[in-house]
Formats: structure tokens, C-alpha cells, sequence
């Protein structure tokens, strides 16, 4: 048979007659009377089977039973208090975590904290950036955010748009060896990233290419479009990454085609999160940004 817990309460009061040694001046800190904290302490001796404190002088020392309890009261308490201070942050300004690709992160929406802040006034923001797909149950993830099209069980995914990559150059390259033609493009030093869509967009151009001329090749599209910038050939970027490099006049674009990425952008979140609250608000932020900025969402 499962012993029965003595109630919190109970234990509070044992742990100031314990700290007093003193059932009066007990009483008087928590506000009760010198017989209710003598009732109290008989119940938890009849519960225990054992004296808890015996009469020394004018003080109750308290025994190895009772300095135990009182012990484990306050750390109990303390679990309570820390547990209690985190729940009050949490709903005074959730801090949600969001785990995102490299690139996206530093081309797309870090341009965007400001606005997001402003929007958002009450949420605080955790940038992880990483190639690897968080697990969103034990390494403290809230929001993920990943190309392809999963599966990815247990996770509610919402589609933000479907990127596609368009060939760019600097506007010195293009005065330097252009007008382009597809079949030009073809012949001119081609920058790789790491995920190769030259194949596809020169499918998608009608262009059967042989014999590309491979330019350098990089990690990282923040690396790809310093590089076209530089004026080291023709990139193929990712709308999603390329806005701020157009509107600056880095880079221009050179042709109308576009090569597929390989599926839709989504958003992961878990739908048991407990600041799911404020996912849902940064969820209908970040789609209305997507949208703004000119990328399709899915249907």
C-alpha cells in the first residue's frame, strides 16, 4: 500500500517550527495561531509513526525525522518557485526557439528582425541556425524551418512558398560579356552551390548544355552571391535569398527562367508546444512577410 504524501501546507509548518524551534513564533510568521501549528505537527507525527520534535527548555527541537522533512519541503519549494517564475516568463514574453537554415537565416530574415519586433513586441526570438533538421521534443526547439517535403511525423507543417532559382551576374559582368542568350549562358563560368541546379535550369531554358564551364563552387548562398557579385560568372540563387542583392544593384537578372528547388518551404512546429499561442502568431507574421515579399505561398 502506497504511503500517503503529507500536504504541502503540513510541511510548510514544520519547516518553521524547525527553522524557530519555536511553535509560537512559528505561528506568528505564517500567520496562525500557537495551537494550530501543534495540531498540525501532531497530525504529521500520527502520520509518521514518530516524534518530530521534543520540548527542550523553552525551545522544540526538532528530530532527524523532522530536519528530513524540513530539508526536503524547501527543495520541494524551491522546484515549485523556479517552476512558477518560468511559467509567469513564459506568458509575460515567450522566448520561442527557431531553428533555421544558415542562408535563410542571414539573406532572408534577419533583415526582418526589426519588423518582426514591431509586430511582435511581446516575443522574444532564439536564432539556431543549422543544416540539421531539429527533432522538436527534446533539444528545446519551438519552430523549425525546412525545404523539402518531409515526412516529418508528429510535426504540423505549414507550407510558405515554393522557392525556384534564377540565373544573376553583376551588371559589370553582363556589360563586360552579355546580351546572354540561353546557349551563351552555357559558355560562361558557372558558380556551383552546393545542391547543382545548373542541370535543371538549363532543362527548364531548353538548352541541351555539354561541356559547362564549371566556375568556383561554395557551401553557403550568402558565399554564391558575393561571388556573382564579384563578378566571377553566373550564379543560379534562390528567389528567397536574392531580393536585397537585386535591390542594391549587386546582381541582375538575366534571364526569365526558373529551376525548381526541389519542393516548398514549411514551417514545423508541434501542435502539443506550450507557447503554441505564440507560434501561431509568429506563424501568421512570417506568412504575411512571405507574401509581402513576393514569394508564392502554397495553395
Amino acid at each position: 500500500m502506497a504511503v500517503q504524501a503529507p500536504p504541502f501546507a503540513g510541511l510548510r509548518t514544520l519547516e518553521a517550527a524547525c527553522r524557530l524551534r519555536n511553535y509560537s513564533a512559528a505561528g506568528d510568521e505564517l500567520g496562525v495561531t500557537h495551537s494550530a501549528v501543534s495540531q498540525t505537527v501532531r497530525r504529521l507525527e500520527i502520520a509518521h509513526g514518530q516524534k518530530l520534535f521534543r520540548r527542550q527548555g523553552a525551545q522544540m527541537a526538532p528530530t532527524a525525522a523532522a530536519l528530513a522533512l524540513a530539508k526536503a519541503y524547501r527543495e520541494a519549494a524551491l522546484i515549485v518557485e523556479r517552476t512558477t517564475d518560468e511559467l509567469s516568463r513564459q506568458i509575460a514574453a515567450p522566448t520561442l526557439v527557431l531553428s533555421i537554415l544558415p542562408s535563410f537565416a542571414k539573406l532572408w530574415f534577419s533583415p526582418r528582425l526589426k519588423r518582426m519586433q514591431e509586430a511582435l513586441p511581446d516575443i522574444m526570438i532564439d536564432l539556431r541556425t543549422s543544416r540539421e533538421l531539429a527533432d522538436l521534443a527534446g533539444d528545446g526547439v519551438d519552430v523549425a524551418i525546412r525545404h523539402g517535403g518531409g515526412p516529418w511525423p508528429g510535426l504540423h507543417a505549414e507550407p510558405l512558398y515554393e522557392d525556384a532559382a534564377v540565373a544573376v551576374c553583376s551588371p559589370e559582368f553582363l556589360a563586360r560579356h552579355g546580351p546572354f542568350s540561353h546557349e551563351a549562358i552555357a559558355r560562361m563560368p558557372l558558380i556551383i552551390e552546393d545542391n547543382d541546379l545548373w542541370p535543371a535550369w538549363f532543362k527548364a531554358a531548353g538548352v541541351e548544355a555539354r561541356g559547362l564551364r564549371r566556375g568556383p563552387a561554395f557551401d553557403d548562398a550568402g558565399m554564391v552571391i558575393d561571388a556573382a557579385a564579384s563578378g566571377l560568372g553566373v550564379a543560379l540563387v534562390r528567389r528567397v535569398h536574392l531580393q536585397a542583392a537585386l535591390d542594391d544593384g549587386r546582381l541582375v537578372r538575366i534571364s526569365d527562367v526558373e529551376a525548381g528547388t526541389g519542393g516548398w518551404c514549411h514551417m514545423l512546429w508541434r501542435e502539443d508546444n506550450p507557447r503554441i499561442a505564440a507560434i501561431c502568431r509568429f506563424a501568421d507574421w512570417l506568412l504575411a512577410e512571405c507574401q509581402n515579399s513576393g514569394l508564392q505561398r502554397a495553395a
